[in-house]
């Protein structure tokens, strides 16, 4: 038996989906869509009463309403075939397709809309489209999916023979015999199909409807505010701006989505890193940031790759968070894209989803990664005292973002200390250090070579917002020579500031050199301050 979309439809309990954004619609289509070079001598809805192999279809174009902005109008896609505006029609013949699920379906508001978004629309273009042996194109139809036409089939759905190309005084009509299947795109995907739940229902709850100002029809202002006679509204999400335009039909996608039982194990061990302790909404603040660091890396925009073969980079990827979001050699053994690790794809009008085996990131690829606070961040010193600074770059690859701060004291004899606030941090267990540069960064032929001598201190927020200082024992010491990664001591951080405008760490740095230590210098260049977590702890 035919796999039947209508089937799929009742078992998702759809949500209302309205026209605004793709059509523009209102009872009075002729505003939008004028007649353009038709003949014949009846309308497309004429030419399918006139057909009893479309019957079936003439019944749900009568049953089916055309919505505007989530709300039912009083015209039908009947109506619609009727009226003047220039349409092209591929209309399924009876027994295609399951009439009487779709007839039930339109007895509510939800099946309604959802019969004309998935069935009716995905027949109905806009303007004429003519089939013949030179066809080859895509069409958007009104729901908005792209479908191929080639010279006998609108995508899946053949032409019967002889019953193609029928002119109407508003269109042409080509009579089918199978339907066009309807394909999600990746967002309709997730947020509907219940196998992807454990990531749709995160991406539904930022779902909102918004005002489309450019394709409505502005009717003056009121109070100083603009009123329209025609309001669009389109979809719009938050997340959109975080896992790019996944709704988008003019895109082409690749999604890696575990089941979900693999995607709870990886949430519940990620969610330990994002505590937010007693700030308002902290359970809702730290769902968004788990999944958004899990699920970020999953999505691939192939139009924006350069060599797929080579490497490929999420839709999160920034140049300035090289070489995070990167993935090398995807394809081969034990990449990303590893064909051994995927299950199965699922086709949608904008890409494909793939069904993965295993979990296919590591904690260090996603949210694990180490805090830097770079010494030449101005902005990020929030008290200092008895010393100058010097803001200077150095290119280098071991110098993190090519400049560092000379830390001057202000006299030869001078212990002074500086604080960085440490933004982004999670809850967790972390080896704190400081990156120190050698005086040969600045002259070459330096020949200072002594050490800095200093003691730290980690100032944090506990879970009740309090403020806690650890001052780590001994003093700490360089190299002098090297670019030299020094360990000051570890922390466990018991609350999370990651997503955060505002820093719950900061960390101290205090020279600790006498007036007999002559061995020891007291002007540092300070790359960065950098936290390491450590995931054996968090166990």
């Amino acid at each position: 038996m035919k796999k039947n979309i209508y089937k799929t439809i009742i078992a998702l309990a759809l949500p209302l989906w309205g026209l605004g954004g793709l059509t523009g619609c209102s009872d009075s289509w002729s505003d939008h869509f004028d007649m353009a070079g038709t003949n014949g001598d009846a309308t497309l809805l004429q030419l399918v009463e006139k057909n009893p192999q479309l019957s079936d279809f003439q019944a749900v174009l009568k049953a089916t309403h055309v919505y505007n902005n989530n709300h039912r109008t009083g015209v039908t896609f009947a109506d619609l075939l009727g009226s003047d505006q220039t349409l092209t029609v591929w209309a399924p013949v009876n027994g295609s397709f399951n009439a009487d699920s779709l007839l039930d379906l339109c007895q509510t508001e939800k099946g309604d809309s959802a019969v004309g978004l998935h069935f009716v629309m995905n027949h109905v273009a806009h303007n004429l489209y003519n089939m013949n042996v030179e066809t080859n194109e895509v069409v958007k139809m009104l729901n908005g999916k792209p479908l191929s036409l080639g010279a006998t089939a609108l995508d899946e759905a053949s032409v019967k023979q002889g019953t193609y190309n029928l002119p109407a005084t508003n269109g042409l009509l080509h009579v089918v015999e199978a339907d066009a299947p309807y394909a999600f795109n990746l967002y309709e995907a997730l947020t509907t199909m219940g196998e992807f739940s454990h990531i749709g229902n995160f991406l539904s709850h930022f779902e909102r409807q918004e005002l489309d100002e450019e394709q409505s029809i502005q009717a003056g202002l009121v109070d100083g505010r603009k009123v329209y006679s025609d309001s669009v509204m389109v979809k719009d999400n938050a997340l959109f701006r975080v896992f790019d335009q996944i709704i988008s039909e003019d895109s082409t996608f690749a999604m890696l989505v575990p089941d979900r039982e693999t995607w709870e194990s990886v949430y519940e061990e990620a969610k330990t890193w994002f505590n937010y302790g007693g700030m308002e909404k902290a359970d809702s603040v730290s769902e968004y940031w788990t999944c958004v660091s899990l699920a970020r890396d999953l999505i691939f925009n192939r139009r924006a790759q350069r060599s797929e073969k080579d490497s490929i980079f999420s839709t999160s990827y920034t140049p300035e968070e090289w070489p995070y979001h990167v993935y090398y050699k995807p394809f081969e053994a034990g990449g990303l894209m590893d064909a051994q690790n995927i299950k199965d794809s699922l086709k949608c009008s904008n890409g494909y989803i793939y069904r993965v085996k295993e979990w296919p990131l590591t904690p260090e690829q996603t949210y694990l990664r180490p805090v830097v606070e770079e010494g030449e961040r101005e902005a990020s010193i929030i008290d200092y005292k008895d010393c100058t600074f010097n803001f200077r770059s150095a290119l280098g690859d071991s110098i993190s973002g090519n400049s560092y701060v000379d830390i001057v004291p202000r006299t030869s004899t001078s212990n002074w200390t500086v604080t960085y606030e440490v933004r982004g941090t999670l809850s967790g267990t972390y080896d704190v250090c400081a990156v120190v540069l050698p005086k040969t960064v600045y002259l070459s032929n330096s020949r200072d070579t002594k050490p800095n001598k200093w003691k730290a201190t980690v100032n944090y927020v506990d879970e009740k917002g309090d403020k806690k200082s650890v001052m780590f024992d001994g003093e700490v010491e360089n190299d002098g020579v090297h670019v030299d990664t020094v360990l000051m001591g570890s922390i466990t951080l018991p609350v999370c500031s990651y997503g955060q405008p505002d820093a719950t760490v900061s960390v101290q740095l205090r020279c600790y050199v006498s007036s007999r230590q002559t061995t020891y210098s007291r002007e540092m260049f300070l790359d960065c301050i950098y936290l390491k977590p450590r995931k054996e702890e968090q166990q």
